[in-house]
C-alpha cells in the first residue's frame, strides 16, 4: 500500500501542475472595484487565456462577457471611468457562450441584461424567449405572450 502511494506521489510530481486550460476558471469577484484598466485587464486575463487555449470553452466566454458587463455597470455608477465601451465588448462573448452551450442559463440572463441596457429590447425579448425554452416544460405559455 505504501509503495502505491509513493508511486502516485512521484507520478504527480513528475507530471507537474494541471495545464492552464484544464484548471477551473475563477469567478469574477463582484465585491471588488477596479481602480484602472490595468487592474481590470489582470482580472479578465484567465478568461482570455482559457479562450485562447480552447475557443470552445463556453464558461470562459461567459465569464469574459460577464466581466465586461460588470465593468460597464461600474462605469454607470461612476466607479470605472475606463469602462464606457465595455457594454459593446460584453455582447459577443455572451452570444458565443450561448452558442457553445445552450444550457448555460447565466449567459442568457447576462445577454438579456446587456441588450436591455443598449435599448435593443427586441433582442432582449428574443433572448428571454430562448431562455424560457430552456427552462420551462414544453407547451406552457410564457409571460411575454406566445407559447
Amino acid at each position: 500500500m505504501r509503495l502505491i502511494a509513493t508511486v502516485f506521489a512521484v507520478v504527480a510530481l513528475l507530471m507537474g501542475t494541471v495545464p492552464a486550460h484544464a484548471q477551473p476558471l475563477p469567478a469574477l469577484d463582484t465585491s471588488r472595484l477596479y481602480a484602472d484598466e490595468a487592474a481590470f485587464a489582470r482580472v479578465i486575463q484567465p478568461y482570455q487565456q482559457a479562450i485562447a487555449a480552447n475557443p470552445r470553452n463556453a464558461r470562459a466566454h461567459y465569464w469574459l462577457g460577464f466581466a465586461y458587463l460588470y465593468g460597464y455597470r461600474l462605469w454607470q455608477m461612476g466607479m470605472a471611468p475606463f469602462a464606457s465601451g465595455y457594454l459593446a465588448k460584453a455582447v459577443p462573448p455572451l452570444q458565443e457562450a450561448i452558442k457553445l452551450d445552450p444550457g448555460l442559463l447565466a449567459a442568457y440572463l447576462a445577454l438579456q441584461d446587456a441588450y436591455w441596457m443598449t435599448g435593443e429590447l427586441d433582442k432582449a425579448e428574443e433572448v428571454t424567449r430562448s431562455l424560457f425554452k430552456q427552462v420551462r416544460p414544453g407547451g406552457l405559455p410564457t409571460i411575454i405572450g406566445g407559447s
